[in-house]
């Protein structure tokens, strides 16, 4: 299996206290362990630069503080001391993601390593009150003393624009919020800190976050969210890319079609009105007069050969690829990763989807992309708010006597 190599640099403020140097080693050590499971002290080593004294020393520290666990690697032929591995034990640590979405909020607990052992799921409702204090309570569920779990932090995706100043929704138009103060009702009474974001950005946290074992992490990619609109997720070297006023990413209101169709946003034409699920289902029901139905029932009718729900379907992919191909135009990514219907219905859509992007965008934006399914699909948003929470953990904690804050950047 080929491990990543990675280095580190340290964002601080105030002086370096030697106490936060000796945090900084565990939480590289910590991370390459999280990146590639199954390593060795040797590896680590090698992947963090540390010299094997200092592995063994914060390693032996790791262990007596049940964080790390060592295993002898079965069937081993080296002559002399059987090699051990090293993996996160999945029970030191916990972190609660929470996905607010019109059609039914999730509430999930899940270990540090990504796996969920609870979840809870939340009716929606269009008074934001009601929904925010039902999800309060399944957090408080998760949070209670009683459980004995160490919980590091509560990751929040929200369906439209957060403000990180404000604290609040400032639009959700498929939810029909505006100005939605969320942090009051949420962080009552809890001693764990609460992280927020757009459902799009945590989408494609998400993806980079719990990628398959082994597989390089994309450094420079996007997430297409296509559920009741259309988000996107933009990494750059690693790194959400948020913008000036945390804006950034709203390719689902870029105009397709100047005279088009009206958006919930006040606008015309947009993408989202074309190729989100919202618009592939109203397409549905107008040709079929009035047959509703879900999506997932709709791809089930296309692989059925469906003509009508055939016939949306390659619309939708043709939608979608227009959209895609002015996002590798623009950023010029390394990877496009679609979720949803795209997502379950990959293998019909993939050579339409090529086909517009071979027709619109040259030859030369389109050398080595790819574009694929998120194996995520559903969970990508959920999964992205509990990447939200770990991060944190894993990439900084606090220091000194005034408590600067010092950020671990693993490259």
């Amino acid at each position: 299996m080929q491990k990543s190599v990675s280095s580190v640099t340290f964002t601080t403020q105030g002086a370096l206290r030697k106490s936060a140097l000796r945090h900084a080693n565990e939480r590289l050590v910590l991370n390459a362990i999280r990146e590639n499971p199954q390593l060795s002290r040797v590896e680590i080593s090698r992947i963090t630069g540390l010299s094997p004294s200092s592995i063994t020393f914060i390693v032996k520290r790791l262990t007596k503080e049940k964080l790390v666990r060592e295993e002898k690697v079965d069937g081993a032929t080296q002559v002399g001391r059987p090699p051990t591995i090293l993996q996160l034990a999945g029970n030191a640590r916990y972190a609660i993601g929470v996905d607010i979405s019109p059609h039914g909020s999730r509430v999930a607990l899940a270990d540090w390593t990504g796996q969920i052992h609870e979840m809870q799921e939340v009716e929606w409702n269009r008074d934001p009150e009601i929904v925010l204090r039902a999800l309060h309570g399944a957090i408080r569920n998760f949070v209670s003393a009683k459980s004995g779990r160490r919980i590091l932090g509560v990751g929040v995706s929200v369906p439209g624009t957060w403000d990180t100043t404000a604290q609040t929704i400032t639009t959700a138009v498929n939810l029909g919020w505006t100005d939605v103060a969320v942090v009051p009702l949420l962080e009552k009474g809890f001693d764990v800190p609460l992280y927020f974001d757009n459902n799009a950005n945590l989408s494609a946290m998400g993806e980079r976050w719990f990628r398959s074992h082994g597989a390089k992490p994309l450094e420079d990619f996007v997430f297409v969210t296509l559920g009741e609109g259309i988000g996107t997720g933009i990494i750059v070297s690693g790194h959400v890319l948020h913008g000036a006023f945390g804006r950034a990413g709203e390719f689902g209101h870029m105009t397709l079609h100047p005279s088009g169709r009206y958006c919930l946003c006040g606008n015309r034409g947009c993408w989202e009105e074309y190729a989100s699920e919202r618009a592939l289902l109203r397409s549905y029901h107008e040709r079929t007069e009035g047959t509703r139905i879900s999506i997932k029932d709709l791809v089930e009718r296309a692989r059925q050969r469906d003509a009508v729900a055939l016939e949306v379907i390659e619309e939708g992919a043709r939608s979608l690829a227009l959209g895609v191909s002015n996002l590798i135009i623009g950023l010029n990514p390394e990877a496009i990763v679609v979720d949803s219907w795209a997502a379950d219905a990959w293998d019909m859509v993939e050579k339409s989807v090529w086909t517009v992007l071979r027709e619109r965008v040259p030859a030369a934006w389109l050398e080595g992309i790819r574009i694929y399914p998120s194996a995520h699909a559903r969970d990508s948003s959920l999964l992205g708010a509990i990447a939200l929470a770990l991060t944190r953990y894993f990439h900084s904690f606090e220091h000194g006597e005034r408590e600067e804050a010092l950020t671990v950047h693993m490259r």
